[in-house]
């Protein structure tokens, strides 16, 4: 109780939302001021979004900070993607999406204003920003613990909160296992190219016939409308194997790309 005392209004308001986060099943909660965000120069935004970066403040004018949330995906299940007529629809959001209304609708409850970033943002920057990992090579934030299993959400508000510290540290050093482990060779270091990813052809295109064959052991079918989404460039990384579960394989043999 002292040590809470000793706390200014901003500092338990930012706990608060902290430890709410968390019991909401989130486990990686940081603070960036929309200021230091907003002055980056907009990036594009590919997959099915196709849009540059918004500016924090293009979707609450009076946003002053940001809440980061970041889930750990433990395991392959949460890579499950099912078609619906011609959108996709990916169940192992829909506990972090969960996570990110209970924080907004927190802030309101206390009369702050509060949006959900709703895609506009780039959640690997603000992670980086938030302090939980780094970029890396595979264009995917890397967490010391979680390794490259984690996504990713934000919440706008306006109210004052205490900032976390960027994460500075480069993990991936000279390593470039997941560029090599890429089976479409879609990889160069910290670039993708979304036309090769066998997740951007599904997006967009539909693997053909001979493409599905190829991918088939990378991309496992339970059902005609559903998959597992390609994980070879997370597998291959060396962070976060120890709090993954074991790799999910359906009996079918790689064939080559």
């Amino acid at each position: 109780m002292v040590e809470n005392e000793s706390l200014s209004p901003t500092e338990k308001l930012t706990g608060e939302i902290k430890r709410l986060a968390l019991q909401s099943s989130v486990d990686l909660v940081g603070v960036v001021p929309v200021e230091t965000y907003d002055a980056l120069p907009r990036v594009w935004m590919g997959w099915k979004i196709q849009a540059y970066s918004k500016k924090a403040v293009e979707i609450l004018p009076e946003a002053k900070f940001v809440v980061v949330l970041g889930y750990h995906v433990w395991d392959d299940m949460f890579e499950l993607a099912i078609r619906k007529g011609e959108k996709w629809v990916y169940p192992g959001y829909t506990s972090l999406e969960m996570a990110a209304q209970t924080v907004k609708n927190f802030l309101e409850s206390r009369g702050f204003k509060a949006a959900l970033a709703a895609e506009g943002l780039s959640y690997k920057r603000l992670a980086q920003l938030a302090g939980f990992g780094c970029m890396g090579k595979n264009t995917l934030i890397i967490n010391p613990v979680y390794g490259p299993w984690i996504r990713l959400d934000a919440v706008l508000t306006d109210a004052e909160l205490a900032v976390d510290k960027p994460f500075q540290s480069d993990l991936c050093g000279d390593c470039e296992e997941c560029v090599r482990a890429c089976p479409a060779g879609a990889l160069t270091p910290y670039k993708i190219d979304a036309e090769k990813c066998i997740l951007g052809l599904r997006l967009w295109k539909g693997l053909p016939p001979e493409a599905e064959e190829r991918f088939r052991f990378y991309t496992p079918s339970f059902t005609e409308y559903s998959h597992l989404m390609c994980m070879e460039c997370q597998r291959a990384c060396k962070y976060g194997r120890e709090a993954h579960s074991p790799p999910f394989r359906i009996n079918l043999q790689p064939t080559q790309p």
